[in-house]
């Protein structure tokens, strides 16, 4: 079996300052780092980390920055057989800003990703899929393809509706999940996120999981549901915390575990990529997150401290 995942590839611009500008302003950084990225190649190297055989499908420019994203994927034994190099186009770049307290804006530059056609089904194992490839290129895969169908909304796109229907778990956060249900309650609490979450389910066989920061994660079927607390972080850097989310759960499923058992180290995952900075180089080994769910957490991090400064978002 093995985790296939289409999905964007991206060169990450990340620069650190002590707060995010408001519009219109400007602020100076401290430093500048140039690191993988793309939810895709994310996802991707949260699976291999995780001890998933992993496939990579996707797109990269022509020129070195596209050239060093594969090499890169390669060096985290990912199968990059599956991403084509366009003539003529620009490997993706994302523009990240991130503050003192891990917070971050992101602008992305799809290049590449937005020429990325439609792969072959995928008949075994796991498909995992986000919306910073064209949803075009994503429906015939998710119509045909026999394995389990994983969609991670991020970001929301109207468009992306039309996946739904062709997926096994719809995996969003509880922004993403407000633009395609909208709350109608003046309480927004779990139960608030349930019975929205319960609104996207097409069929009887499909789960929606919601993640929410600080507050942990939730699976949620027609008939039930199960929620997981949140590892308590104080997080250096949030960037890629939900793809190592989404990585680590295929990974999970991939080898037989239900979805519910795999959310707690799915969880745990998430909480240890943000304790490092930049994307794809935070993913966590298996063996740190499975240390992590046995012993004490201040053995790994010194950042851990309360519930509040978690995120998975």
């Amino acid at each position: 079996m093995a985790v296939h995942i289409v999905g964007s590839i991206n060169i990450d611009i990340i620069t650190s300052l002590d707060r995010l500008p408001l519009p219109g302003e400007t602020v100076l950084a401290d430093a500048t780092a140039r690191l993988p990225g793309g939810k895709g190649a994310n996802q991707a190297v949260a699976a291999a980390r995780m001890g998933a055989q992993t496939r990579m499908i996707g797109a990269v420019g022509d020129g070195d920055a596209g050239r060093w994203m594969v090499q890169r994927l390669a060096a985290d034994d990912i199968d990059v057989s599956g991403v084509e190099t366009l003539a003529g186009e620009e490997t993706g770049t994302a523009y990240i800003a991130v503050d003192a307290e891990g917070e971050n804006q992101i602008i992305v530059v799809s290049g590449a990703n937005a020429r990325l056609k439609a792969p072959a089904p995928v008949n075994e194992g796991v498909l995992l899929s986000q919306l910073e490839v064209p949803v075009a290129a994503l429906l015939p895969v998710f119509a045909q393809s026999k394995a389990v169908r994983i969609l991670n909304t991020a970001p929301a796109l109207s468009e992306a509706k039309a996946l739904f229907e062709h997926v096994d778990i719809l995996v969003l956060n509880e922004h993403e999940l407000g633009v395609y249900v909208p709350s109608d309650s003046g309480t927004v609490d779990c139960e608030d996120y349930i019975v929205r979450a319960r609104r996207l389910l097409a069929r009887e066989d499909q789960a929606v999981v919601v993640t929410l920061g600080a507050n942990g994660a939730i699976a949620v079927r027609k008939d039930r549901h199960r929620h997981v607390a949140a590892v308590p972080v104080i997080p250096v850097d949030t960037i890629g915390a939900g793809d190592c989310f989404c990585g680590a759960l295929a990974a999970l499923l991939d080898e037989g575990r239900c979805l519910e058992d795999a959310l707690s180290c799915a969880s745990a995952a998430a909480a240890l990529c943000t304790l490092g900075q930049g994307a794809a180089p935070s993913m966590p080994t298996r063996a740190a997150v499975l240390d992590l769910l046995s012993g004490p957490a201040t053995e790994h991090a010194p950042q851990i401290k309360n519930r509040e400064s978690a995120s998975l978002s």
